[in-house]
């Protein structure tokens, strides 16, 4: 009966909201368009009069050509049409999958109602033998994101400690208990916040952008799907192989790599790396870190010189089987060029081109690439890392520095090994560092002898997926 009473509900739901909406096409293009400027999409007046002139020229009832027409008005930028393609998709979606996409925000409500219920309950807590029947700690909306993000096995042992300290009757004010306690979570909730920042999950429990809600139900709705279906699309790609992205993925694949370069250019372009060996003390964390002392200032911490930007030489494999990773992780590093200027790129197959000039011509990348593929003699070509190296080390070794990063990308798979180490020796003798970003699956490295001579003289990773390079470069890449 319960489920006949639920199904009653739902209809009337429905019901009513179909009967507030007015489905005349003026109305839908103003409401999307208000829906593609609170994604970030920017379109004027004067483009919403274009879209609503264009579309009196076309067969409305064809969606492909309805979907084209409002893109080429509405969407200029390249990289914000993903989020145009998903805002189309579910704004102008048919009645039986708006009525599913309705039910569906309904139930994330109330499961989000249902969340926001027992985080309450974890963290009201019985007194025994007390005239005071109950203690509560009220969570800001931030720490009820990390409770909810721990494991239930790490969210039962901070509830167990509270509980446990209520319960233990010792001499002395109850309330300087609670205020022990307050502190002891807002400590306990930052450690865990930093370790899942560390780990990169608090990152992806994020939205996929910033989104701004209007305050309209019907649209922060939609929006809210579109939030959704960015994100799963997003994390599916991230650990998608590389080489098997598809053709038509590749726009996503670009959007993401852009999000991610520009994250770690704010990284290196951070004035002070946090340390305690300077005597600069940094006073926001210093606060925050002596809160569960009272205030009083026991723990400093300290801040020292502005960050050395690191100089990037990129050596990338664009043989057959290494094509598609190249252009990716080239991608990745065009990205950073606004924050790391000394940066120098080459690729290789057979042998070595240096393709430096190419990206300082102020293109666009689809453009540079283009043209990089079209003029190299070696795109595609076979593998010949020595040859490579030692053109690398007769015509360009001035490039090398003691604070030169060499990063490496290929499967390892190439022709005399034995002087190809050789060459790796010389290289790692005068930079900093040696990162070999190799595209195989570890658990298949095992197959290649001569793999352990190169890592002598290298850091290897396996780096076969959008998440693999992004974990290189931010833990690996900036610590060194």
């Amino acid at each position: 009966m319960s489920g006949d009473k639920d199904l009653e509900v739902w209809d009337l739901l429905l019901k009513q909201r179909w009967a507030k909406s007015k489905n005349y096409i003026e109305n839908n293009l103003v409401k999307f368009v208000q829906v593609l400027r609170y994604l970030g999409l920017r379109v004027s007046s004067s483009e919403t009069i274009d879209a609503l002139k264009a579309l009196s020229l076309i067969d409305i009832n064809d969606r492909d050509a309805f979907r084209i027409t409002l893109r080429a008005l509405l969407s200029k930028q390249i990289e914000k049409q993903i989020l145009f393609d998903k805002a189309f998709d579910i704004f102008f979606a048919s009645p039986e999958e708006k009525d599913k996409q309705y039910l569906d925000g309904l139930q994330r409500k109330r499961e989000a109602e249902k969340r926001e219920q027992q985080v309450g309950k974890d963290f009201t807590f019985q007194r025994a033998n007390s005239s005071e029947e109950e203690v509560k700690f009220d969570l800001t909306e931030r720490q009820k994101q990390i409770y909810n993000s721990l494991s239930s096995e790490d969210q039962g042992k901070l509830t167990d400690f509270l509980n446990q300290v209520i319960q233990t009757h010792r001499e002395g004010s109850f309330q300087r208990k609670v205020n022990f306690l307050k502190n002891f979570i807002t400590g306990t909730l930052n450690y865990w916040e930093k370790q899942l920042r560390e780990k990169g999950l608090e990152e992806e429990s994020q939205v996929a952008f910033d989104l701004e809600l209007t305050g309209e139900e019907a649209l922060d709705q939609i929006l809210e799907d579109i939030e959704e279906k960015v994100r799963i699309s997003e994390q599916a790609l991230l650990y998608e192989d590389m080489k098997s992205i598809a053709e038509k993925d590749l726009p996503k694949a670009t959007v993401i790599i852009k999000k991610l370069a520009r994250k770690l250019a704010s990284r290196i372009s951070r004035r002070y790396r946090k340390t305690k060996r300077s005597q600069k003390i940094e006073i926001r964390r210093t606060i925050r870190s002596n809160i569960s002392y009272g205030g009083t200032m026991l723990d400093l911490k300290y801040k020292t010189r502005k960050i050395e930007k690191p100089k990037i030489l990129l050596v990338c494999d664009v043989s057959g089987s290494m094509s598609r990773y190249a252009s990716f992780v080239l991608q990745f590093m065009y990205g950073l060029s606004s924050v790391v200027k000394e940066m120098e790129s080459f690729i290789f197959s057979d042998d070595l081109q240096w393709v430096t000039p190419e990206f300082r011509k102020q293109r666009t990348f689809e453009d540079t690439m283009l043209t990089i593929m079209e003029n190299s003699p070696y795109w595609g070509g076979g593998t010949n890392l020595n040859q490579s190296l030692t053109t690398f080390i007769e015509k360009y070794s001035s490039l090398l520095t003691t604070s030169t990063r060499i990063i490496i990308m290929s499967d390892a798979k190439t022709s005399k090994p034995q002087e190809t180490e050789k060459n790796l020796e010389k290289l790692r003798k005068t930079v900093k560092d040696i990162l070999w970003l190799n595209t195989l699956p570890k658990s298949e490295w095992v197959g290649i002898e001569h793999l352990p001579l190169f890592q002598k003289h290298c850091r290897m990773f396996e780096c076969y997926t959008l998440a693999h390079l992004e974990e290189i470069m931010k833990y690996q890449f900036l610590s060194s």
